[in-house]
């Protein structure tokens, strides 16, 4: 499904957050939302979860206003995977992934043995149907991650949106967790704080900067050492990663004894890996 931002403005508090932001996602694409902290990303992302309304501009699913959707019909054709999620009673695996399939039924339906399907396919796609009947208390946060991505599966959504979901996970839970997300054949737009993450990983960039998308396109077109040098204040080199060939985005901190042009290295040309 496409997702579509125009001309979107969002104020909080009086205060300007979000200023003419322009944004698209196209069926089956990984955009990478990334930026500086305070740039706005969560709360773009906040607009898509109709949890903020902006003040002016459209979104647009599939061509229709999300805004102007009832609630279940917007869950219908968006999933959402939280930065910090909701679920802190104690709820077994499957009760969790089940409220996936809440969009889809009336409010006195039952559980039908399609709907018990489809939440064991979707802990079967991410690998945690060893934890169907476990709590979700109990599993690390690499694994609840994996269960709200299947709960995402289950609500049958073709766009599903991120907020930092590597967020507090260890290295090999971060990589499984991107390397999982990118296998899905979903509209993807992730709000990410590792301009290597968004290298490797993502087909396209979105950077906002006070509240504006200053730059777009392919990560490699936008990301250039001169750009994160001036954006996030931090020395660049980009090359392919020795280990999977794909791009990789090497950090370290600005010597203020020089200029930021002399702290930028010309980029190594990556050839771009096919999508999984």
């Amino acid at each position: 499904m496409r997702l579509d931002l125009a001309g979107v403005h969002a104020v909080l508090d009086s205060r300007p957050i979000l200023t003419d932001v322009h944004l698209t996602a196209e069926p089956g694409q990984f955009v990478a939302l990334i930026g500086p902290n305070g740039s706005g990303k969560s709360t773009l992302l906040r607009t898509l979860y109709r949890a903020l309304r902006p003040t002016s501009g459209v979104i647009h699913l599939g061509g229709d206003d999300l805004w102007r959707m009832k609630a279940r019909e917007a869950a219908r054709r968006r999933a959402v995977l939280p930065q910090h999620g909701e679920f802190e009673a104690e709820f077994s695996v499957t009760e969790v992934v089940a409220t996936g399939r809440t969009p889809h039924k009336g409010p006195l339906d039952r559980e039908t043995a399609a709907d018990r399907e489809i939440i064991t396919t979707a802990l079967e796609r991410v690998g945690m149907d060893w934890a169907a009947d476990r709590l979700l208390s109990t599993l690390s946060g690499g694994e609840r991650q994996r269960v709200l991505v299947a709960r995402a599966l289950a609500q049958e959504a073709p766009l599903l949106v991120l907020d930092e979901p590597t967020n507090h996970l260890d290295v090999r839970a971060q990589l499984d967790l991107l390397e999982l997300i990118r296998s899905l054949d979903l509209t993807l737009l992730a709000a990410l704080h590792d301009l290597d993450h968004a290298a490797a990983y993502a087909d396209h960039v979105v950077v906002l900067s006070e509240g504006r998308v200053v730059a777009h396109g392919p990560p490699l077109g936008v990301l250039t050492p001169d750009f994160i040098a001036a954006t996030f204040d931090v020395r660049a080199h980009i090359g392919p990663h020795p280990l999977t060939g794909r791009p990789h985005i090497a950090l370290a901190p600005l010597d203020p004894g020089l200029t930021v042009r002399d702290q930028a290295p010309a980029a190594k040309r990556v050839p771009r890996p096919a999508r999984s």
